[in-house]
């Protein structure tokens, strides 16, 4: 009987509101709005991907984290989309970063070991071909050879790419390097309280705007503005602000971390290696029953050209 209380409201809500709903896009929708499907000639997607053992590890493209791996356990096909951090044609940088696995079992493990391995591959595929899904044209492998042992490795190697598009991302944006730092951090502390906020209201109006820019420039590089790829980030935002919790706890202890060749800044944590010091707690469901998940966000901040307020670029 007390279901049949809950429902009853519900139903009749539904028939009052329903050709209102029709015609009333939610903000997240509208963020989307003008994206018309992209005609290129030429639609290439690039992939890296990467493969160790005996190690953790970082991947950055043109100075901009892209995937990181900080777990005991391997990977498999785990190619990530970088488009994003291609701003123009021509040569790209990618900067590989190894660092040892630290207790593992009672041991400790301290350094990284001419034993230990590191592969990376680099694919390509134009959305313009009729390719299947995770079918790629290789374009390059490249393999770290450590010659001795050492407390952290770091190499960069080079790969040209051609793109139809060119993105603004944070190629004109303030080097934060040369800022105050102590006023830089009491910025970026304002700037995830703020965002805090947004997410703990489940104010889809201003997060919608907060986040306009890296939405525009990802999914014009990476999906070609492609509609059911759209489609699927339209509901994994709507999941997160409908969902039943949606909680943002406090900051985990942090350090100041920069990209983009110090135009980009994010804070890291310090007592979880490898993730993002802000972090939102979600609920998920499965056949067993519901479970609260944890989910650690970077937001990679920038002040464009002409402004002194951070923003998100990706």
């Amino acid at each position: 009987m007390q279901l049949l209380q809950k429902l009853i409201p519900v139903s009749v809500c539904f028939i009052v509101f329903i050709s209102c709903a029709q015609n009333k896009q939610r903000p997240i929708d509208q963020l989307y709005k003008n994206t018309k499907q992209l005609e290129y000639p030429s639609m290439p997607q690039y992939y890296i991907e990467g493969y160790q053992s005996g190690c953790y590890y970082e991947i950055l493209v043109n100075d901009m984290l892209v995937f990181k791996h900080f777990k005991y356990v391997g990977l498999a096909n785990h190619s990530t989309p970088i488009n994003d951090m291609i701003l123009k044609s021509g040569l790209q940088k990618i900067t590989i970063k190894l660092y040892p696995l630290g207790e593992i079992d009672n041991k400790n493990y301290t350094t990284i070991d001419p034993d230990d391995t590191f592969r990376l591959k680099i694919f390509m595929r134009d959305q313009k071909k009729t390719y299947k899904a995770f079918e790629y044209d290789f374009l390059k492998e490249h393999e770290v050879k450590i010659k001795t042992s050492v407390p952290y490795f770091e190499e960069t190697i080079t790969f040209n790419a051609e793109v139809p598009y060119q993105l603004d991302g944070w190629s004109n944006s303030k080097n934060l390097t040369e800022m105050d730092q102590d006023q830089l951090e009491k910025e970026i502390l304002l700037f995830y309280k703020n965002y805090g906020i947004i997410l703990n209201d489940r104010d889809e109006k201003q997060w919608a705007k907060t986040v306009s820019k890296r939405e525009r420039e990802r999914v014009h590089s990476v999906d070609y503005n492609n509609k059911k790829s759209i489609e699927k980030r339209i509901n994994e935002y709507k999941h997160s602000f409908d969902n039943e919790v949606l909680e943002v706890p406090e900051l985990d202890n942090y350090k100041i971390s920069f990209f983009g060749n110090g135009r980009v800044v994010t804070l890291r944590s310090l007592d979880r290696q490898g993730e993002s010091a802000f972090h939102t707690i979600e609920q998920e469901e499965d056949n067993e029953g519901k479970y609260k998940v944890r989910f650690f966000r970077y937001l990679l901040l920038h002040k464009p050209k002409g402004s002194n307020t951070l923003e998100i670029i990706r």
